[in-house]
C-alpha cells in the first residue's frame, strides 16, 4: 500500500508539474531553461575556440621550426655536394703538388675556412704530399709529420679502397693531431675536426695512379646552423632571442658531434656540453673524443634518430628528454631532417647524419593569454544577443522535426524499411511524415524489381558462354619444349623458371606434390630443356612393381641369372644412358632397393642381377613423390643417407588450390581436348559451370579436373557444358525421388562406413568387406580401375582419419579397415 502511495503520489507531482508548465508563455519557458543553457554553451565553445586557436598556433610555430630544421639540413646538403664537385674536378687531371698547393689557396680565398687538408696518396712514397691550412695561409707537411699525425691522413679507408674514379666516399667526423715541430714557420699545435672526402684518381694509362683526400673542416658545417639559428638567417622572419633554441648534428649511429653556437664566433671549436647536460650517455667514440651518444632511457632521441636512419624527416611536439634547459611557461618543438650525401651523380643519396632541431618557444603561451581576454569580450557580447534571439523564437517547433528524424535514424539502426506511424503535431511535420512514407514505399517497389531483376540476370549468367581461354604461346625452344605445362598464374610461371634453372644443372631433382599435380611431366620438361634432351627418357613407378620386379627393372639381369632370364636385360639405368631416368612414387621403395639405389647413385655404376661386373652408367636421376619424405626418414622408413642423395635439387608442383587462377585456361585446354578425341566438335562452357569449377577444392588437382571435364564432355547432350553437367569425384550419388539417396546395402555395412566418404572410398570399400587384408592394388580394382595416384591418396586420407589400418610399407604394404570398437 504504501509503494502504491508512493507511485500514486509521484505521478500526480509529475502531472502538476507539466500542468504548471502549460500555463507558462513561450517566453517564460525560453528564459528560464534555454538562456542558462545557451550560456553555458557559448561559454564552452569560447573554451574549445580558445584551445583550438592555440592548436593552431601551435601547428604554425611547428611547421616553421620544421622548415628551419629542412632547411638547414639542405643547406648542409648543398655544402657537402659543393665539396664533392670540388674533389672531382680536381681529380679530373693528374694531381701534382703544385695544383694541389693552387687549389688550396685558390679555395682560402674565395670560400674561406672551409677545407682544412688536402692529401694527396699515390703508388710510392715519393708521390704523397699533404697541405694544410693555417692561419698564415696554406703549408705543406712533410710525409714524415703526416705519417705520425694522429688519423694520418695518408690512412687511405677501405670505403674509399673499393671506390671507382668518379665516386667520392665521405669520413665520419675525425679529430687529427699533428705534432706541433717538424714544419711550418710558426711550430705550434695543429688540431683539426674534419669530414675527410676520398676518391680515386684514375691513371692516363688506365687504372688508379692515386687517391685524392679533402678534409672539410667541420666547424663550417656547425656554422651554417649557429647561422639559421641566429637573427642574420635567410628564413628570419621576426626577431627571436637565441637562448631557446639549439640545432645538434648527429650521425646515423646516433652520436652527437657538434651543437650550433654564437654566429660572431665561427672559429669557436665543435662542443655539445650544452646539449649533454644532465644526460647519461658514452662519452668519445673513436676518432673523435668530443662525441656524445645518449643512453637507451632516452627514449625520445632514439625515436628521433631511428626515423633519421630511415630518411624521414618530421616534429615532435613533447618535451624532449635532451637538448637545452627548459624555460618556464614555455612550448617544446623538436623537428628533424636527415642529412644525405650521394657517392656520385647517378649512384642514390645515402644518409650520413641528421640535424635535431629544439625550440622551446613562449610564444604560445603568449597568444594564449591574449586570446583569453578578447574571447571573454566576444563571448559575453555573443551570449547577450543570442539570448534576445533565444526569446523571440519558439522552441517547440522543432520538437515534431526531432521526432521524426529519431524515427528515421531508428529505422536505419533496424537496418529495413518501413512506414513511419507518428502522432502528426503539425502541418509542416504531418506532410513531411507523408512525404518520406511516400518515398520508403517508392524505395521497397524498386528494391524488389530490382531483387527480381537480380535474379533473372544471376539465371541468365549461369546459362552464358564463357570463352574459352587458349593457353599463350611460349616463345623460343624453350617454349614449345614447356607446352605440355598450361597455366599462367603466378605458381606456373615460377615452376617454369624453377624448371629451366634445374634443367640448366646436370644435379639430380627431388620432385615434390602432390598426386595428380604432374610430377611425370615436370620431370619430362626438365629432359626436354637440359643438354640429355635427345637421348632417352625412362620412367619407372617404384610402388607399381613388388621388389624383386623393381630391382630387375632398375638394374637388369644378365642371362640364367634366375629361370625365366632366357637373355640379358640392360636394366633402366643402362637403358637412360646419356638420358633421364625418372623414379616414380620413390617414398614405396623398399629397404633393399633404397640401398641399392644408394650405392647407385653414389658410384654411378650398377650390377645386373646375376652378375659379378659392374657398369658405369650415365644418366640423370629424377626422383618423384606424392609423400612427405622427412616423415618417413623421421619414422623409420625411408633412409636419410638416401633422400640426401636424391635431394641435390628439388622442384615442388603446385596443386590445383595454390593455382585456382588457371582453372579457366586448364577447363578450355582439357575440354579441346575431350572434344577433339570424341569427335563432337566445338564444346563450351557455360559461367555456372565455369564458376562451379572455380569453388571446388580440387583434391584430386589437375588430373581431377582433367577427368571431370572429360567426363562432363562424354555426357554432354549438347554443345554448352551448364553447372549441371559438372560431377565431381567426392559427390554423394544422386538422391531418389523422395531426396534420400538409395542405400539397400547400408544394413550390413559396418561403423567405420558412418564417416564422410566420397563416393569412390565408399565404393571401394564395401567391395573389400569381407576380403581381409588388402593392397592398394585391390583397392583400384575395387574402386573401378581407380588410378594409382588416386587410389594412395584415398589410403593415406582413410589411414589418418583412422578408417583403415595400415601393416608394413612399400609393395608389401597392406591395408584392413578397423571396427568402431578398435578405433
Amino acid at each position: 500500500m504504501l509503494n502504491l502511495f508512493r507511485r500514486n503520489h509521484r505521478a500526480e507531482v509529475s502531472d502538476l508539474y507539466a500542468e504548471g508548465l502549460s500555463q507558462w508563455s513561450i517566453r517564460k519557458k525560453l528564459l528560464v531553461f534555454l538562456v542558462p543553457a545557451a550560456v553555458c554553451i557559448l561559454m564552452a565553445t569560447g573554451l574549445i575556440l580558445n584551445i583550438f586557436s592555440n592548436y593552431y598556433i601551435e601547428l604554425a610555430i611547428g611547421r616553421s621550426s620544421l622548415i628551419l630544421t629542412l632547411a638547414q639540413a639542405r643547406e648542409v646538403e648543398s655544402l657537402l655536394e659543393g665539396c664533392r664537385e670540388d674533389i672531382l674536378s680536381l681529380a679530373y687531371r693528374p694531381v701534382t703538388r703544385e695544383r694541389l698547393r693552387d687549389f688550396m689557396e685558390a679555395s682560402a680565398a674565395a670560400r674561406g675556412a672551409l677545407y682544412a687538408e688536402a692529401v694527396f696518396v699515390g703508388e710510392d712514397y715519393e708521390r704523397q704530399f699533404a697541405f694544410i691550412r693555417t692561419d698564415e695561409g696554406v703549408e705543406e707537411v712533410p710525409a714524415d709529420v703526416a705519417n705520425k699525425a694522429r688519423n694520418s691522413p695518408f690512412v687511405v679507408s677501405r670505403k674509399a679502397l673499393e671506390s671507382a674514379p668518379g665516386q667520392v666516399s665521405l669520413s665520419d667526423l675525425t679529430e687529427v693531431y699533428y705534432q706541433p715541430t717538424g714544419f711550418g714557420v710558426a711550430p705550434r699545435q695543429r688540431s683539426l675536426s674534419v669530414l675527410r672526402l676520398s676518391t680515386p684518381v684514375a691513371a692516363p694509362g688506365g687504372g688508379v695512379s692515386g687517391y685524392l683526400i679533402l678534409s672539410v673542416d667541420a666547424r663550417a658545417v656547425r656554422n651554417v646552423l649557429s647561422l639559421y639559428n641566429s637573427n642574420r638567417s635567410p628564413l628570419l622572419g621576426f626577431s627571436r632571442t637565441t637562448e631557446n633554441r639549439q640545432s645538434i648534428f648527429v650521425d646515423e649511429r646516433g652520436w652527437m658531434l657538434f651543437q650550433s653556437e654564437n654566429v660572431d664566433e665561427p672559429a669557436r671549436p665543435l662542443s655539445v656540453e650544452e646539449v649533454k647536460s644532465n644526460l647519461s650517455g658514452d662519452h668519445g667514440k673513436p676518432g673523435y673524443d668530443g662525441a656524445f651518444r645518449p643512453g637507451p632511457r632516452h627514449e625520445a632521441f632514439w625515436r628521433i634518430l631511428t626515423a633519421l636512419q630511415q630518411g624521414r624527416s618530421g616534429m615532435e611536439r613533447s618535451e624532449p628528454d635532451f637538448g637545452p634547459p627548459k624555460l618556464a611557461s614555455s612550448e617544446d618543438f623538436v623537428g628533424y631532417a636527415p642529412v644525405r650525401f650521394k657517392e656520385s651523380g647517378a649512384s642514390e643519396a645515402l644518409v650520413v647524419g641528421g640535424i635535431i632541431f629544439v625550440d622551446r618557444s613562449l610564444l604560445p603561451r603568449a597568444a594564449e593569454f591574449g586570446q583569453i581576454n578578447i574571447m571573454f569580450l566576444t563571448t559575453l557580447g555573443a551570449i547577450v544577443s543570442l539570448a534576445a534571439l533565444i526569446v523571440v523564437l519558439a522552441g517547440f517547433i522543432t520538437k515534431p522535426l526531432a521526432r521524426l528524424a529519431e524515427a528515421v535514424r531508428q529505422m536505419r539502426h533496424e537496418g529495413h524499411l518501413h512506414e513511419l506511424d507518428l502522432p502528426d503535431s503539425d502541418l509542416e511535420s504531418a506532410s513531411l511524415k507523408r512525404s518520406i512514407n511516400r518515398l520508403i514505399a517508392a524505395v521497397l517497389s524498386k528494391e524488389m524489381e530490382l531483387k527480381v531483376r537480380d535474379e533473372r540476370l544471376r539465371s541468365v549468367r549461369a546459362k552464358e558462354k564463357v570463352p574459352l581461354i587458349a593457353p599463350r604461346s611460349r616463345k623460343g625452344l624453350d617454349g614449345e619444349k614447356l607446352e605440355d605445362l598450361v597455366g599462367e598464374g603466378p605458381a606456373m610461371l615460377r615452376l617454369l623458371e624453377r624448371l629451366r634453372k634445374v634443367a640448366a644443372t646436370d644435379a639430380d631433382v627431388l620432385v615434390i606434390g602432390e598426386t595428380g599435380t604432374g610430377k611425370e611431366l615436370t620431370a619430362e620438361a626438365i629432359h626436354r630443356l637440359s643438354a640429355r634432351a635427345p637421348m632417352p627418357f625412362i620412367s619407372i613407378n617404384c610402388g607399381a612393381l613388388d621388389e624383386n620386379l623393381l630391382m630387375d627393372a632398375l638394374f637388369g639381369h644378365v642371362k640364367g641369372a634366375f629361370s625365366e632370364a632366357k637373355r640379358d636385360r640392360k636394366g633402366a639405368f643402362l637403358a637412360a644412358d646419356g638420358g633421364t631416368l625418372l623414379l616414380d612414387e620413390i617414398g614405396n621403395a623398399s629397404p633393399r632397393v633404397q640401398q641399392a639405389l644408394l650405392r647407385a647413385l653414389s658410384v654411378r655404376r650398377i650390377s645386373p642381377l646375376g652378375s659379378d661386373e659392374e657398369t658405369a652408367f650415365d644418366a640423370r636421376v629424377i626422383a618423384a613423390t606424392n609423400v612427405n619424405l622427412k616423415e618417413l626418414v623421421a619414422a623409420g622408413e625411408f633412409r636419410e643417407d638416401l633422400y640426401y642423395r636424391l635431394q641435390v635439387l628439388s622442384v615442388s608442383t603446385p596443386s590445383l588450390r595454390e593455382r585456382a587462377e588457371d582453372i579457366p585456361v586448364l577447363s578450355g585446354y582439357f575440354l579441346r581436348l575431350a572434344a577433339r578425341r570424341m569427335g563432337k566438335g566445338e564444346l563450351s562452357l557455360s559461367r555456372g559451370a565455369l564458376d562451379k569449377l572455380e569453388g571446388h577444392p580440387w583434391p584430386g588437382n589437375v588430373r581431377e579436373l582433367k577427368n571431370c571435364i572429360i567426363r562432363a564432355a562424354a555426357m554432354a547432350e549438347r554443345d554448352l557444358i551448364l553447372a549441371e553437367d559438372i560431377h565431381f569425384e567426392d559427390e554423394p550419388a544422386i538422391a531418389g525421388p523422395a531426396g534420400e539417396t538409395p542405400r539397400p546395402e547400408a544394413a550390413a555395412e559396418p561403423p567405420s562406413l558412418d564417416a564422410p566418404l566420397t563416393g569412390r572410398q565408399r565404393k571401394a570399400l564395401r567391395a573389400l568387406l569381407e576380403h581381409g587384408p588388402f593392397t592398394r592394388q585391390d583397392y583400384q580394382v575395387a574402386g573401378g580401375d581407380v588410378p594409382q595416384r588416386t587410389a594412395q591418396h584415398d589410403l593415406q586420407d582413410l589411414v589418418r582419419r583412422g578408417i583403415l589400418e595400415k601393416d608394413g610399407r612399400g609393395p608389401s604394404t597392406r591395408y584392413q579397415i578397423r571396427h568402431r570398437s578398435e578405433a
